[in-house]
């Protein structure tokens, strides 16, 4: 007998889209002849959050949002410095349009000093709150004050519906911060690729030229604004997640030769003894996690960064990691 394969390797919501979001999308199904109305979409979005249409800029996703973002940045901007670990795409987005990349060792519980001695003006830095794969966040104190020390920062919040803090009311007062968010994550919408990022009104209209007419389909545009009307849906999601992480955060802080990390996201980053013949364990018992690598950076070992699955998932993962230690 073949087992189903477990998928906790791409942070995705196991719950799946709100049905607001998928009655939406079918019901575009008669209107696919026509354009997305994107400046109704960007009024929608800005009631949303409290700022102007001008501050938002609909993109294909957050991926497809930042690379997009700094291409633009490349033009105005020296370097990039990245805290790490941290998502890959930063580097390879980074490294396509920046001679200058610079990963400085800061997260997994260890202080900013390091990155504050790389700030300067002609400096862009990339942030994920919560940041991925740590599951760690930053707090507004200290976003303030890398404001006062860099060029710019970007905020990628593609995990901020799992914490509940963001860093988009600090436009009211500093121009030189971008947030980037995403429908992929809690809203369920990954395949639909639907995003969108929040700067000054300068800044978006200049990264608009990089972006293409109708860069993200009508159906997804009319799926994101349904997914964010159903607060229902959202906050089912995200309790049952944040249930299902303190289920795992107490069986994986159980058990002998295992470190796990308290997470704000929906995944959990954990450290055990070579990690790479753990993965592949847990591989041959159908359960993929990720491979964290010394390629994310700021650090010389690799960890496994576990996505917080439906119950069943996350108690069949917590057993075969047992018998994978076990063997």
């Amino acid at each position: 007998m073949t087992f189903p394969l477990i998928r906790l390797d791409t942070n995705e919501n196991p719950y799946g889209a709100s049905p607001k979001a998928m009655i939406a999308y079918l019901r575009y199904a008669g209107k696919m002849n026509r354009y997305p109305d994107y400046e109704e979409y960007k009024s929608f979005l800005s009631s949303r959050i409290g700022l102007e249409s001008e501050n938002i800029l609909p993109v294909p996703g957050s991926d497809r949002g930042l690379q997009i973002l700094l291409q633009y940045l490349a033009k105005r901007y020296e370097r990039v410095v990245i805290p790490s670990p941290s998502f890959l795409m930063y580097t390879k987005f980074s490294r396509l349009c920046f001679r200058n990349v610079e990963h400085i060792a800061c997260w997994l519980g260890r202080d900013w000093d390091g990155v504050l001695s790389r700030s300067g003006t002609d400096a862009v830095l990339l942030l994920g709150s919560p940041n991925n794969p740590t599951g760690e966040v930053i707090k507004e104190g200290l976003v303030k004050r890398l404001l006062n020390e860099f060029g710019i920062v970007v905020v990628d919040e593609a995990y901020y519906e799992y914490y509940g803090v963001s860093m988009i009311p600090l436009l009211r007062d500093f121009e030189n911060i971008v947030v980037v968010r995403t429908f992929s994550k809690a809203y369920g919408l990954a395949g639909l690729r639907s995003g969108y990022l929040v700067g000054s009104r300068r800044l978006i209209k200049e990264v608009n030229e990089y972006t293409g007419p109708f860069d993200i389909p009508a159906p997804a545009v009319e799926a994101s604004k349904a997914a964010l009307q159903d607060e229902d849906w959202l906050k089912t999601v995200v309790e049952k997640t944040i249930a299902n992480r303190t289920l795992l955060l107490r069986d994986l802080k159980s058990m002998d030769g295992v470190y796990a990390y308290d997470s704000k996201a929906n995944y959990v980053l954990i450290r055990v003894n070579d990690a790479k013949s753990v993965f592949e364990k847990l591989l041959s018992n159908r359960i993929i996690v990720r491979l964290v690598t010394p390629e994310w950076g700021g650090t010389e070992e690799s960890f496994l960064r576990v996505t917080v699955g439906a119950l069943r998932e996350v108690n069949l993962f917590t057993c075969a990691l047992r018998n994978a230690l076990r063997n």
